[in-house]
């Protein structure tokens, strides 16, 4: 690593832009940075990491202490570094977390940190790299190899932290090597040998229980005990035997009770054959039995059947006369009806007509049952239909003055209407006629008002040109005056390019003229007369430096110096033509300012816009009084109109009023008592309706009496050839066909049972049973169902007995695979077990009792002494050696971690804790640690060669002895092709450090000067 320039912007306790350019400083391979306390020479430092890893060290790592408390408002922190890491130069780009005004209105906002990495390739080009924090990170990292911590470890020797590391107990010293030393490997290995042990711990448990579950059951099956101890090795051994004894005596257990099935199973089934017979003897003894009992009860129910085949006939005499005596009822049923709706619409007739002899008394049910059609006065409802036509002639002849009437009416009730607007509209036009003139009046005053104000409009206009013609200007004299700076600037880095070229020239002219011997030599030619001396003979001509030019060289130098030189010029005259401008623009404006011209075209734009308002605003109130003049006009001329219209309308309200009042004595005289002629028409010709309608009902009553005489008439001829005296004996032995049916049913089923039950008594297989005796069938049920259940019992037995033995070669050979899966997981266990305890330091074969990663730690423990032995005898007079110590040399029993450390005095030849040392003792041996601890990270880090190392305070504690061996200790890194700064406010280093960066502070803030001298 390589630092070239460090540029810091409200970084801290710098206010400003401070640059800190590290190709002066460390050119001698040693530089001091001083100051006064508090001046900022850490805060360097800390640049340097924050550009790098985007943190500081130690407690300082606060985003909110990084932005200078002293900057302006506005001004954030920001950090530049250019620096070479490998092979790769890299402009790196930070700015941390700050909080900054808001740029509208009141308040804060935060900012978020940023980071931008760019990189600087060999022929000066750039090429972006990343703005993402994840991969700055990995890019740092990369090419480093240390992280953030290990770089303030090994390059940023931190204030104090030298004591820290020297005197801080082992469990201390451990943490922070681990966190140096990439032991990850040796830390996963023992979770892995961990986790593998409890992995197999748990396949030996899970096989153990196999063997466990399939013994329990294998037990379970043959009831008797779990052998004790299962998890010894020798009692597994044993467990084959163990279920083989038991399936050779479940086996013979089954023959025996085979055996036995078989001769139970003859017994019942010859018990059987003689339950079955007995049984089937008992039951045709039984049927014989019942057959004579249900013969002897048919018999006795024999008087039944015949009164069944009684009713019977007589129901199929009487449906002979059932359609003459139906017919009878159809005819009288229909005569009532008839009666009863003729009797009903007569009652609805108009009172004067008057049909049946007594009309009062008419409506009683009693006297409407007797009432005969002969009893009724036909010709009444034929002078009413008579003269109820005649109404109605006179009626439609009168229905066209109705219609008449009508239409009159409308009319005039459309001309009262029209009365009615006319009303209103006179109405409005007198409002409007008093209120326009008021209105008219306040418009005419606004006008005025606003013709004055847009008089200005033209003046206002002038005024805004010239105050944007101002306005303009200055904006100009602003630009002009920025592109001046530019400008200059240009010129500036035009003149150092054209006096760098020039130099160049001249240096190159000067080489060509101390080589221009070696030059004019190699134009010599054998033999050929020498240019300068004449001479042909050519002994020793000169020869031509390494670094000699040619005149080509020359040539291209001068030509690049003619190039800058016209640069210069065109940047020249760049600035001279933006002075000449800028003066023209000064002159014009004079001490007027941006802001005040921009005030002043505002205001009078503002009057442009008031009076270009005020103008539109008159030409609108000028039409408004146009149009209320117009409106005024209209109004007066409309009143008179409303006049005439009224006149007009009133006339022919009163004519159609007198036409319609002939008209309604003409209708009233034909209406009569009706409300219209409509109605009355409706009222006779419904009433006629009617008439005719009762006169319909009377003669369809007459005829169904003639019908209903003839359907008698042929009843009681039928009749008289039946068997039966009168209708009401027929109609009493008529039957229903389903009561048809359900006798004739029930005669048919008594006689087929009757037939079959005599059959059944007399069939000869029961003849014969019954002059047999009873058989004991409940002796021979019995004894067969004592056979039977033997015999299930014994099927029982064999079965559980080949269930048994089936599962037991079943179980036997699981239990043994068991057992030899578990052999080769108990094995690997136990090595696992064995390793990872000696990996934990827990195994009696380990004698340092250390775990893997503890002890790696150690190793490299090991190597920072002896790489800090090799300074601390140089820089002590080989007074002092740094011994690492471990528990077993301390004789504690307590705690593994072997990382002590003594100090051997050579002077005394004992041990002494670090804690005994002075105070630049301990500086001397903790500075020697520190170094010997960088060495031994980088070498870690894959030989990563850091050309840069920082010493931070301390060196006040040495006296002038210690410090020059400090320093020739340093020169030694110094030689190794690092880069040493030391941050100290010691004087006598100031003296002796040429290379130096002063920190200066001040009540504004700190600043930083390179005071950079060459060695002699």
């Amino acid at each position: 690593m390589r630092l070239h320039r460090l540029t810091l912007t409200a970084f801290g306790p710098f206010p400003q832009t401070v640059v800190v350019d590290f190709e002066k400083l460390t050119a001698d391979g040693l530089f001091l940075i001083h100051g006064d306390t508090g001046a900022g020479k850490t805060t360097v430092l800390d640049g340097i990491c924050f550009a790098l890893y985007g943190a500081v060290p130690g407690s300082r790592d606060d985003a909110r202490s990084l932005h200078s408390q002293h900057a302006v408002a506005g001004l954030g922190p920001r950090v530049d570094l250019d620096v070479t890491l490998t092979n790769r130069r890299l402009l790196i780009t930070r700015t941390p977390e700050w909080v900054r005004p808001r740029k509208r209105g009141t308040g804060t906002t935060r900012e978020t940190a940023h980071v931008e990495i760019i990189e600087q390739l060999p022929d000066r080009t750039q090429t972006f790299v990343t703005r993402d924090h994840r991969e700055a990170a990995d890019l740092i990292m990369a090419e480093i190899g240390l992280d953030v911590h290990q770089f303030c470890q090994v390059v940023l020797l931190p204030q104090g932290g030298f004591a820290r590391f020297l005197q801080a107990s082992p469990d201390e010293r451990q943490g922070l090597l681990r966190s140096l030393f990439d032991i990850d490997i040796f830390t996963r290995a023992e979770r892995w040998l961990a986790d593998r042990r409890t992995q197999l711990g748990q396949q030996e448990r899970a096989a153990l229980g196999t063997i466990r579950d399939l013994t329990q059951r294998f037990a379970e099956v043959v009831k008797v005990a779990v052998p004790t101890d299962l998890d010894s090795p020798d009692v597994l051994a044993e467990l084959d035997a163990w279920a083989a004894a038991h399936r050779e005596r479940v086996g013979e257990l089954v023959q025996t009770l085979a055996q036995g099935v078989a001769v139970a199973a003859a017994q019942e089934n010859r018990l059987d054959q003689v339950r079955q017979a007995a049984a089937t003897l008992a039951g045709r003894q039984r049927e014989h039995r019942a057959a004579v009992a249900q013969r002897d009860e048919l018999i006795k129910r024999m008087p039944e059947r015949d009164e069944w085949k009684r009713r019977l006939d007589l129901a199929r005499a009487a449906a002979a006369l059932k359609p003459y005596l139906d017919q009878v009822d159809r005819r009288r049923d229909h005569l009532d009806l008839l009666r009863r709706q003729t009797i009903e619409h007569l009652a609805s007739l108009p009172a004067d007509v008057t049909v049946r002899p007594d009309q009062t008394s008419s409506t009683a049910p009693e006297r409407a049952a007797v009432l005969d059609v002969a009893d009724l006065d036909l010709d009444a409802l034929t002078d009413a239909e008579r003269s109820r036509t005649a109404q109605l002639h006179a009626a439609e002849s009168a229905l066209g003055s109705e219609k008449r009437r009508t239409t009159l009416l409308r009319q005039r009730t459309t001309v009262s209407k029209k009365l009615e607007d006319l009303a209103s509209r006179r109405e409005k036009v007198d409002t409007q006629l008093a209120e326009l003139p008021a209105e008219r009046a306040e418009v005419a005053a606004r006008h005025e008002q606003a013709r004055t104000v847009a008089a200005d409009q033209a003046a206002a206009e002038l005024r805004l040109a010239e105050a944007q013609k101002q306005a303009k200007a200055c904006k100009r004299r602003d630009d002009l005056t920025g592109q001046l700076a530019t400008a200059e600037a240009q010129r500036h880095a035009a003149i150092d390019r054209h006096q760098a070229a020039e130099a160049r020239h001249l240096d190159v002219r000067q080489r060509r003229l101390a080589g221009m011997a070696a030059e004019l030599a190699g134009e010599l030619q054998s033999g050929e007369p020498c240019g300068v001396c004449g001479s042909p003979v050519h002994p020793a001509p000169a020869r031509a430096a390494a670094d000699a030019v040619s005149a080509a060289d020359e040539e291209r130098a001068k030509a690049a110096t003619n190039e800058r030189l016209n640069e210069r010029r065109a940047a020249e005259i760049v600035v001279e033509r933006t002075t000449s401008q800028l003066q023209e623009i000064a002159e014009a404006v004079g001490d007027l300012t941006t802001a005040q011209a921009k005030a002043t075209a505002t205001e009078s734009r503002k009057a442009v816009r008031i009076a270009a308002e005020a103008a539109k605003l008159a030409d609108g109130l000028r039409v408004q009084l146009e149009t209320l003049d117009v409106q005024l006009a209209d109004h007066h001329r409309e009143a008179a109109d409303i006049g005439r219209e009224e006149a007009a309308a009133t006339n022919q309200h009163d004519t159609l009023t007198a036409q319609i009042t002939d008209l309604d004595a003409t209708i009233d005289a034909v209406r009569g008592e009706d409300k219209s002629l409509q109605l009355r028409m409706t009222r006779l010709s419904q009433e006629i309706a009617e008439v005719r309608t009762a006169a319909s009902n009377l003669g369809l009553w007459r005829q169904a009496a003639t019908e209903l005489a003839d359907a008698h008439r042929e009843a009681d001829r039928h009749l008289h050839l039946s068997e039966f005296a009168d209708t009401a004996t027929a109609r009493g032995a008529a039957l229903t066909d389903p009561e048809v049916a359900t006798l004739q049913e029930r005669i048919e089923v008594f006689d087929g049972e009757h037939s079959k039950i005599a059959g059944r008594a007399q069939d000869p297989a029961l003849l014969a049973a019954a002059q047999e005796p009873a058989p004991d069938v409940e002796g021979s049920e019995e004894a067969y169902q004592a056979a039977r259940l033997r015999a299930t019992e014994l099927h029982a037995q064999h079965g559980l007995a080949v269930d048994q033995h089936d599962r037991l070669k079943q179980l036997g050979p699981d239990l043994a695979n068991a057992v030899a899966l578990w052999r080769p997981v108990h094995a690997e266990y136990a090595t696992a077990n064995r390793i990872a305890q000696l990996v934990e330091g827990k195994s009696s074969d380990s004698n340092t009792r250390m775990t893997l990663s503890t002890y790696v730690l150690t190793h490299r423990f090991r190597h920072v002494v002896t790489a800090a032995n090799t300074r601390l005898g140089q820089v002590t007079s080989h007074r002092y050696l740094l011994r690492h110590v471990t528990e077993s040399d301390t004789g504690r029993r307590t705690g593994r971690s072997g990382l002590g450390l003594s100090v051997i005095d050579s002077w005394t030849g004992q041990d002494r804790r670090p804690a005994t040392l002075s105070g630049g003792e301990t500086f001397l041996v903790s500075l020697c640690l520190a170094l010997g601890l960088s060495d031994v990270v980088l070498a870690e880090a894959g030989g990563t060669q850091l050309g840069s190392l920082f010493v931070d305070e301390g060196f006040g504690s040495l006296d002038q002895e210690a410090l020059d061996q400090v320093l020739d200790a340093l020169d030694g890194l110094r030689a190794g092709g690092r880069t040493v700064g030391l941050v100290s406010h010691v004087a006598e280093l100031r003296r002796r450090i040429p290379s130096r960066l002063h920190v200066r502070k001040t009540t504004t803030g700190s600043s930083v000067t390179v005071e950079a001298t060459a060695l002699e």
